[in-house]
């Protein structure tokens, strides 16, 4: 949840601070969602974590979010999964943060690999994309990245022409994705952004768009969410997972966003912890079999507390849990 937490918090050890994104924003999770989390995963269901987020701001939140099965950044131009295997020095490793109630099983420092397939997809129109031994340094040193300008591939040709008539683009940490954010125009481009937010921008033949928390997001046509969800249901269930009706007889998703919907619809079942976009209230209200809202003033919960309520939905859902204690 990127909410502020309630003004009555329970004790600092029972929430945990994520690491403010570049922008600013910063989450807050609990460590009842770790737990929620886990028992899900132990039940043999497969938790994914995709996010419109850059990929460097998903490696330094690593440590503090709940283990998955996967993490996909970037709209899903990414996908990484959790390793195992004992880290060599030269892997990007990953050391938990303790939480109130983590065990020491959950705190064991693992390593990270990225999908090649996926990836290989993905650099067709986004170029050859930086490691995560490289990522990891950007994070410290954002010189060594290539800037815009020096990027290969059609979706940095198209981002070069969007600078040329005068759009500001946010390309920090992204690999697969850039994004186009109001508060950096000009006043000369404001009205040519609200257009742009209406789709008066059409992207390139092998590019698509969305909006995500007010942004205006760009990225190959292969990627997004909901494509990023059909091809990890596949990996995960092979024999089953690459059908179109999988996700919508086997998967549920939290979502809050725009950018979320076309996940969302294709769900068996969508839970809302926030609305953040007007779109999405609409549809929840269009659609209203399909959503469960587990925040607001009907509800009396907000943030994190209404994540936790969503988690608590699903793992109703799921025959033969047991919870942890």
């Amino acid at each position: 949840a990127l909410s502020p937490p309630p003004a009555k918090e329970p004790m600092k050890s029972d929430i945990i601070r994520l690491p403010p994104s570049s922008t600013g924003m910063q989450g807050v999770i609990s460590s009842k969602t770790h737990q929620m989390i886990k028992d899900i995963r132990k039940s043999g269901t497969k938790v994914v974590l995709v996010s419109g987020m850059r990929t460097t701001t998903l490696l330094s939140r690593l440590p503090f979010l709940p283990r998955a099965d996967a993490y996909c950044s970037e709209a899903g131009g990414r996908i990484f999964y959790a390793t195992d295997a004992p880290p060599n020095k030269s892997d990007f490793v990953v050391k938990p943060k303790r939480y109130a109630g983590a065990k020491q099983e959950d705190l064991q420092p693992f390593g990270l690999k990225e999908d090649a397939e996926w990836r290989s997809m993905m650099e067709k129109r986004s170029g050859k994309l930086d490691g995560l031994n490289l990522l990891q340094q950007s994070m410290k040193d954002s010189s060594i990245v290539s800037d815009v300008c020096e990027r290969d591939g059609l979706l940095w040709d198209y981002a070069r022409s969007l600078m040329e008539e005068g759009y500001v683009l946010d390309t920090k940490g992204y690999s697969t994705c850039f994004r186009v954010n109001r508060k950096q125009q000009t006043e000369e481009m404001e009205d040519k952004f609200d257009a742009m937010v209406k789709g008066g921008v059409k992207p390139w033949g092998g590019l698509t768009t969305s909006t995500n928390l007010g942004c205006v997001d760009f990225y190959p046509k292969e990627s997004g969410k909901l494509k990023c969800c059909q091809y990890l249901s596949g990996v995960f269930f092979p024999k089953v997972g690459a059908g179109k009706d999988f996700m919508a007889s086997h998967a549920v998703c939290m979502c809050d966003d725009d950018n979320d919907l076309e996940m969302a619809m294709a769900c068996r079942h969508a839970y809302i912890p926030e609305v953040t976009s007007e779109s999405m209230a609409r549809m929840i209200q269009k659609e209203a079999s399909h959503f469960t809202k587990t925040c607001g003033e009907e509800t009396g919960r907000r943030g994190y507390h209404a994540t936790e309520a969503a988690l608590e939905l699903i793992l109703s859902g799921i025959k033969g849990v047991v919870t942890s204690q």
